[in-house]
């Protein structure tokens, strides 16, 4: 079953550093938000992870491990971007973790 998360006010913060929205728009989760909505292609949706800090791209990494940021719902070539990013700027374990719990929950491997 896949339920709306109620923002934080530091999801909140991070959304809007990624995609400039209105209270009403900050429904759901951040990636999910950003990778359905916001963007034009996988290149923004990097483009936008780019400026997050590394503490706020591992907080998101934190929130899809413990599943309050659903990856089921984050498109699956944003997914891999995201992936790719917490691989390189976090860790590969990190990275590979994350990547067993989306390739569990979506059938989708690289």
């Amino acid at each position: 079953m896949i339920y709306m998360k109620e923002l934080n006010q530091k999801d909140i913060s991070i959304l809007r550093k990624l995609a400039p929205c209105s209270d009403s728009e900050t429904a759901g989760g951040i990636l999910t938000t950003l990778s359905r909505y916001c963007i034009i292609d996988k290149d923004d949706f990097l483009s936008r992870l780019k400026k997050l800090s590394d503490e706020e791209l591992k907080y998101l990494a934190e929130r899809a491990m413990d599943g309050s940021e659903c990856l089921l719902c984050i498109a699956p070539q944003c997914a891999e971007t995201f992936l790719d990013a917490i691989e390189k700027r976090l860790s590969p374990r990190t990275a590979g973790r994350l990547r067993e719990i989306f390739e569990s929950t979506t059938g989708h491997e690289k």
